[in-house]
């Protein structure tokens, strides 16, 4: 992806500065993305809530790369060797300053063929063998597992038949480059499975990495039955009639042993004897599903989803999982009725921090129902605000007067230089227990009543008001129009029936909390600037790529067209 003078300059900038500054020079390059992506992107290894209880003590990671991978590895051991062949990507992985574990890296550059260790040493060893064959991985896996120790575990990524025959990048999901000449018949678990024995190994557990490693946004064990028809489910979830008819199919197929061949990437767990690799957690049948900051883990029984447990994806993340715990032990605490659409739940410990476990919730989301449709769109806004005036209601603050100096202050982000427009005339509003991440997606309904809301992590006990309520309008219009243009413009500047039923949903909604409907246009930004700001304090992934420069830009054309606003 980048030329070798462009790997040496990105070193020697990360070494002398930050890795955050030293990606900045990347600014239009064609391959900007996928750089960053193999830089910060720690979703790619999410596999590692099912597996951390395996991973310890003296580590090996081989094609270590930028060293995202060792890092995180770093948390949960005592040492990481990283090894790779290329010594500039070595050099940042060495002296990248976004974690706190870096005298626990070992950085060593040479080839797998030539580590200058003894038998033994490594209590775990992890190696990325996706873009190799099978063949390959049986001639690498060998030569490796002599140097792990007898009661340890050896963790590998590698592609099956579709990613390796190149399908995947053909239907789009995968960006890697493939061979598409490698045999068809390559790739399969029955040939991993056999590539493990021969290795020596006692015990293998086998996860797929859909819909590839680059992109894990699920993790199952492919023998995990009900995780499999779970992720059916969500796959067909918004294929309509498709969905009812093809979920049988797909149940049938994986009994038949069907779709083992049809996994585009795998994960596997080795070791030299039968352990578990299964967290204390003591879920069952489960389905991971990958976070921007966290792993959901669904615990799957008899009827449906029997347990949810929530995993931060780095120790520098455990701070969402903890808002989310003492924003929602606060509110339990009170005798307000709404607090039982609240989910319940309580805090635990993981290997990258503070966790959290919650029972299920009732109904589906309330963006199931969303559609181009007028109607579909005023019953979102009219359950979503009904469940907020109640709430804020239930737990706001006095009204406060805010001057125009205050409301700039709230409207600010320093790291990328957002400024608001001049303010005259001070702002009415109170503050509130806020979720922080108020769409329709997060919102449960059951028969036209909202049962739940959840996913808490963005939450606050004191803050804007307008943080929730404009999000859940903007979030509805930029689904309903296809885009924050379109969005804005038909629900809040334009002549037409989404506009008219936004702006009775707004002016409804600032009569019944107490405000003007002013404070509401003033502070629509906050919506996404309270995001940021939490990413950007907690170190989420998204403050080092393009999507904070999206983010930012989102919030500079909300200020840039507030004057086109007519809800007042």
């Amino acid at each position: 992806m980048l030329e070798a003078d462009e790997l040496t300059r990105l070193a020697a900038r990360v070494e002398s500065g930050s890795v955050r500054d030293a990606t900045t020079f990347l600014e239009g390059h064609e391959h900007r993305d996928d750089v960053l992506n193999e830089i910060y992107d720690i979703n790619r290894e999410s596999w590692l809530t099912f597996v951390s209880e395996s991973i310890s003590g003296r580590c090996l990671d081989v094609g270590a790369g930028f060293g995202r991978r060792a890092h995180i590895l770093a948390e949960l051991c005592e040492s990481v060797v990283a090894v790779d062949s290329n010594l500039q990507k070595l050099r940042i992985a060495a002296t990248r300053d976004d974690y706190d574990n870096g005298e626990r890296i070992v950085p060593l550059h040479t080839t797998e063929d030539r580590i200058p260790f003894d038998s033994g040493t490594f209590d775990t060893i992890v190696a990325d063998f996706t873009g190799s064959s099978v063949d390959d991985v049986r001639a690498r896996l060998p030569r490796l597992s002599e140097y792990l120790a007898d009661d340890g575990t050896l963790v590998f990524t590698a592609d099956g038949w579709p990613s390796q025959t190149g399908l995947t990048e053909l239907a789009g999901l995968d960006s890697s480059d493939s061979d598409t000449s490698r045999l068809l018949s390559a790739g399969t678990p029955s040939a991993y499975r056999s590539v493990v024995e021969n290795a020596g190994f006692d015990a293998l557990s086998l996860y797929s990495l859909f819909p590839t490693a680059s992109r894990p946004l699920f993790v199952f064990d492919i023998e995990d039955d009900r995780a499999i028809e779970t992720l059916a489910e969500f796959v067909l979830s918004d294929r309509g009639r498709l969905a009812k008819t093809g979920k049988p199919f797909v149940s049938l197929a994986n009994r038949f042993g069907l779709l083992n061949r049809w996994y585009p990437s795998f994960l596997a767990v080795c070791t030299n004897q039968a352990v578990s690799t299964r967290s204390s957690a003591a879920y069952n049948d489960s389905l991971l599903v990958s976070g921007r900051t966290r792993s959901v883990v669904l615990d799957i029984g008899d009827g449906g989803i029997d347990r949810v447990w929530k995993y931060p994806n780095r120790l520098e993340h455990s701070p969402f999982t903890e808002r989310e715990n003492a924003v929602l032990s606060s509110l339990h605490a009170s005798n307000e009725p709404i607090v039982e659409t609240l989910p319940h739940g309580e805090e635990i410990e993981s290997a990258f921090g503070k966790a959290r476990t919650e029972d299920p919730v009732a109904g589906s989301p309330l963006d199931d129902d969303l559609s181009a449709d007028s109607r579909s769109y005023e019953r979102v806004l009219r359950l979503g605000f009904d469940w907020l005036i109640e709430f804020q209601q239930s737990f706001g603050g006095p009204t406060v007067t805010r001057s125009p100096a205050e409301v700039r202050d709230d409207l600010r982000f320093a790291p990328t230089d957002l400024e608001p427009p001049e303010i005259d005339e001070p702002v009415t509003t109170f503050f509130t227990p806020v979720h922080g991440d108020y769409l329709a997606g997060n919102i449960h309904v059951a028969d036209d009543e909202v049962t739940s809301v959840i996913d808490w992590e963005y939450g606050a006990i004191d803050a804007s008001p307008i943080i929730d309520a404009g999000f859940l309008v903007l979030n509805a219009a930029m689904r309903v129009f296809g885009g924050l243009d379109d969005g804005f413009q038909s629900a809040f500047c334009d002549d037409n029936e989404f506009a008219r039923i936004t702006q009775s949903m707004i002016r409804g909604y600032c009569r019944d909390v107490g405000i003007p409907v002013r404070t509401f246009k003033l502070y629509l930004p906050s919506v996404f600037l309270h995001r940021l700001e939490l990413d950007w304090r907690f170190d989420a992934v998204s403050t080092y790529t393009d999507k904070i420069d999206d983010r930012s830009r989102v919030v500079e054309y909300v200020f840039d067209n507030l004057s086109e606003v007519h809800i007042e």
